[in-house]
């Protein structure tokens, strides 16, 4: 146990990481006498500058006081989800779980337990470190259908085995150096990010500079930029727009020969297969205009430079989200746009120690990952993660192997993976259910075990993945600080280490500050010596393949991709439409009419975190359907009425927001939903949660990496009480 901070008789300020999401934005806190006052934007921070979003502030302080916060290791003493809890102490709870995880490796094999995290703030390299001595291969991840598929897009084309090494693993888009022009795909960074890029501040800042805007999205979002071009893209029709514009450039000679010429692999063969998408054809797919099309490839192509924001609307598309990443990235090759600045930019990784430890893995334990057999990218680093919904049909049904155990970190999977009715089915199944977290959940009410996590401003931990993207380089620096300690809330660090001593792994598993050491030593500092300092600053390099070529097989750009034709899929990126879809299902159009995405982004949210916040939940109190004005009259709708949106999976009850800045054809509802003032154990999951409206089913996923279609469904509305 960590010993209680000495009480502080005047306030002091102290800089910490904000990590209310996964951006890290610098602030300062205020503490008094071991309490924390307020929060503010720190000035001096290269990134946000002293500006703070609202998840921010006041509702950071609200997190470590509020109500409702898991003080205390509790063991369950009745019925799966019947609230009847034995507090207990951290050793107790920690030898409790050390001999369940023991008594399932031996009955059933380490494959049985399965760890679930969530978009690994700061835990990424402990929690896979541990899996990989225990012996199990399965970390199960939402990065599987969230960045992951712009990760697999990018090392399959060009990063391959720099990603994550030397390169960092998507190139994004670089704000900070004056993009002439910026393209929206799918994306809103002004109220969310990408890992480690914290959008709100440069992007508003590259907004002033008036660069052309195109828009490539089905809603045309308040946070988005002057919008010169608005593409109300049909959503899961991404790679047919990326191809029209790839024909475009290609046919009217707008590509950057010197590029192309020197360093892409496979050009011949992409003219043939773009050849067969001009504007005309995909704007029959798409539904968006044949000349608005082209009108948008010859801007991005011609302004320099020009930056891709590209976002989740791209990774959520199911069966060809890899691809339509692919093809987006394509273009940044293409027109030149690729590492240099104010166009699509590898930030340098950080030079870390590889501390995941994956030659404790035997290859016989590799081959059991679920669900890696068949989206093969999940073979290989970075995205080398078990497929969720392959666990949770693998939890029902003992097949290929039983799994029994699952300890889960930093998420919440009864609210964020597809098919909720499936997954809550698999929890209440395990034998083992072990959940760190700062609220009672939907899936910790689940548990077998929950145990009080530290927050934001109550731990401090290395941050081994996902740095902050600054203006000059990758900063490097503490996840956050510990500006108070609370009850007997805990890092996961502290957790982990604990139980792997108790495992019998300590050897692998030294103190925080001694793994942290191991970690910064190729870079020549110590934890103590970076926690002293505000960041340590990688430098920022342009066009580093003229020096290092590309981390691909062949050391190019892949426009043909040598490593998905040796897996046996396509080598090029090519229109696949969506499992369900108006083209696929006609039949079943004709009875769920129009187009369902989930996932809308909310600037008071981070996924299912927040809801339990006081300040947060006043700004949006339920989920809200956005409808065009249009489509809500011909189903008579009204706004701010009520409305039932049904899907062939399930249908929920949400309140209706009607507008004009959407495709009348499409509606869109965000994800993260639960209320935690709803009774337990579900708190309103089966009544908000969009993924009660998305299937599982494996046939329609991404062949490449797995990913669920979280957009681009089919859907019908009706008028509710």
């Amino acid at each position: 146990m960590t010993e209680l901070m000495p009480e502080q008789q005047t306030a002091v300020e102290i800089k910490a990481t904000c990590r209310m999401c996964h951006g890290g934005c610098g602030t300062i806190a205020t503490v008094r006498d071991g309490v924390v006052e307020k929060v503010v934007g720190d000035p001096d921070h290269p990134v946000n500058l002293g500006k703070l979003c609202v998840k921010a502030g006041k509702a950071s302080v609200e997190q470590i006081y509020g109500t409702g916060r898991i003080d205390h290791p509790m063991i369950r003493v009745g019925a799966k989800g019947g609230g009847e809890w034995k507090q207990v102490s951290w050793p107790e709870a920690i030898t409790f779980i050390a001999g369940k995880m023991s008594q399932l490796r031996d009955d059933f094999g380490a494959e049985s337990i399965v760890f679930a995290r969530g978009v690994s703030m700061n835990n990424n390299q402990i929690i896979t470190r541990f899996a990989n001595v225990f012996g199990t291969p399965n970390i199960a991840s939402i990065n599987y259908y969230c960045y992951g598929p712009r990760v697999a897009a990018c090392s399959l084309t060009s990063s391959g085995t720099f990603s994550g090494r030397t390169w960092d693993t998507v190139a994004i888009p670089d704000l900070y150096h004056k993009p002439r022009c910026v393209v929206e795909w799918g994306s809103q960074k002004r109220i969310s990010n990408d890992h480690g890029l914290i959008g709100h501040t440069p992007m508003t800042a590259a907004f002033r500079e008036n660069p052309v805007n195109i828009i490539v999205d089905p809603r045309r979002p308040s946070s988005a930029g002057a919008g010169d071009i608005w593409l109300p893209i049909r959503p899961g029709t991404d790679a047919a727009m990326a191809l029209a514009w790839i024909n475009v450039i290609i046919e009217e000679d707008l590509y950057d020969h010197d590029f192309v010429g020197t360093w892409c692999h496979g050009f011949d063969q992409l003219r043939q297969r773009a050849a067969q998408y001009t504007p005309e054809k995909v704007a029959g797919i798409t539904w968006c205009d044949a000349d608005a099309i082209r009108e948008a490839a010859r801007l991005y192509a011609r302004t320099k430079p020009a930056t891709i924001a590209w976002g989740t609307g791209s990774d959520h598309v199911g069966r060809n989200a890899v691809q339509s990443n692919r093809a987006i990235h394509l273009l940044m090759g293409l027109t030149g746009n690729l590492d240099v600045p104010g166009g699509n930019v590898y930030w340098p990784a950080p030079r870390l120690a590889d501390t995941e430890r994956w030659d404790f893995l035997p290859p016989e334990q590799a081959a059991k990952r679920l669900g890696a057999a068949r989206f093969k990218a999940l073979n290989t680093r970075p995205t080398v993660y078990a497929h969720p919904p392959s666990v949770f049909r693998a939890i029902l049904s003992d097949e290929p192997y039983p799994v029994k155990g699952m300890l889960v970190i930093g998420n919440n999977p009864a609210v964020c993976y597809p098919n909720t009715k499936i997954v809550t089915e698999a929890l209440r199944k395990l034998e083992l259910l072990v959940v760190s977290e700062i609220f009672m959940t939907p899936t910790a009410e689940l548990a077998d075990v929950v145990l009080p996590a530290a927050s934001n401003l109550e731990r401090e931990d290395p941050r081994l993945y996902m740095h902050i993207k600054g203006p000059d380089g990758t900063l490097v620096d503490a996840a956050t600080r510990t500006a108070a300690r609370v009850a007997q809330r805990r890092s996961d660090w502290d957790f982990l280490i604990d139980l792997a001593h108790e495992l019998g792994m300590e050897d692998q598993f030294p103190s925080v500050s001694e793994f942290a050491d191991e970690a910064l030593a190729p870079m020549g500092i110590t934890w103590d010596e970076l926690k002293s300092r505000d960041d340590l600053v990688e430098q920022l390099r342009f066009k580093k393949y003229e020096t290092e070529g590309f981390g691909t097989p062949t050391g190019k750009f892949e426009l043909w991709s040598t490593t998905l034709e040796e897996w046996g899929y396509d080598p090029l990126p090519s229109h696949v439409e969506p499992a369900l879809s108006p083209v696929s299902t006609p039949e079943l159009y004709e009875r769920y009419p129009l187009i369902l995405n989930t996932g809308v982004r909310l600037p008071m949210y981070w996924n299912s975190n927040g809801h339990p916040l006081p300040t947060l939940r006043k700004l949006r109190r339920e989920p809200v359907l956005e409808i065009h004005e249009e489509t809500a009259a011909h189903y008579g709708l009204t706004h701010k009425g009520y409305a039932w949106v049904e899907t062939g999976s399930g249908r929920l009850r949400m309140k209706v927001s009607c507008g004009t800045k959407t495709h009348p054809r499409v509606v869109s509802v965000p994800h993260g939903w639960w209320l935690p003032e709803a009774p337990g154990p579900d708190h309103g999951v089966f009544d908000a949660c969009a993924n009660v409206l998305i299937d599982d089913d494996l046939d329609h996923c991404d062949p490449i990496l797995g990913s669920s279609p979280l957009k681009a469904l089919l859907c019908r509305v009706t008028p509710a009480d």
